[in-house]
C-alpha cells in the first residue's frame, strides 16, 4: 500500500498509471477478474486487504495486474482507526476481497467492460506508396 497526498492539484489529478491498454492488458482483463475490478471504475467501493484491513473510496484507475488507484479514500487499519486520504494505491498482493456494489450486476459489469474493449479493426490509409507497391508485385 503507498499513499500519495501531493499538494499539487495539476499532479493530484494525473493517475500514477498510464491510460493505454496493450494486447497484454486486454487478455488480463479478459481472462482474468482484473476486468471486473476495471468495470467498477468511477465508482465508490470497499477493498479488504490480506491484514484485515480495508480502504473505502471512488476508484479512479485500475491496470491489468490489478493495481487500484483510489480517490477520497478512507482507510481502516487493523485495529479500527480511520484516516483519510485523497489518493491511494492498493498494491495487487494486498487485495483479498472486492466488494462489488448491489446496484450493479456483475455479469452486466463484465459483459459491459468486454465490448469496451473489443477491437476495433482501423483500416491503413491507401498511399500511393502503397498502391505502387501493389502493381509492382502482380
Amino acid at each position: 500500500m503507498l499513499c500519495d497526498s501531493k499538494s499539487n492539484e495539476n499532479e493530484q489529478s494525473k493517475p500514477i498509471f498510464t491510460k493505454t491498454i496493450t494486447k497484454e492488458d486486454k487478455y488480463f482483463f479478459s481472462n482474468t477478474l482484473a476486468g471486473l475490478v476495471k468495470a467498477l471504475e468511477g465508482q465508490y467501493t470497499t477493498i479488504d486487504f490480506r491484514n484485515e484491513a480495508c480502504v473505502t473510496g471512488k476508484i479512479s484507475h485500475v491496470d491489468a495486474k490489478m493495481n487500484v488507484e483510489m480517490e477520497d479514500a478512507v482507510f481502516y487499519d487493523p485495529m479500527g482507526a480511520e484516516h483519510i486520504f485523497p489518493k491511494f494505491f492498493v498494491n495487487k498482493r494486498n487485495i483479498r476481497y472486492v466488494h462489488i456494489p448491489k446496484k450493479t450486476p456483475s455479469v452486466e459489469l463484465i459483459g459491459r467492460q468486454l465490448t469496451q474493449m473489443e477491437k476495433k479493426k482501423v483500416k491503413d490509409p491507401h498511399t500511393y506508396k502503397k498502391s505502387q507497391g501493389k502493381t509492382i508485385q502482380r
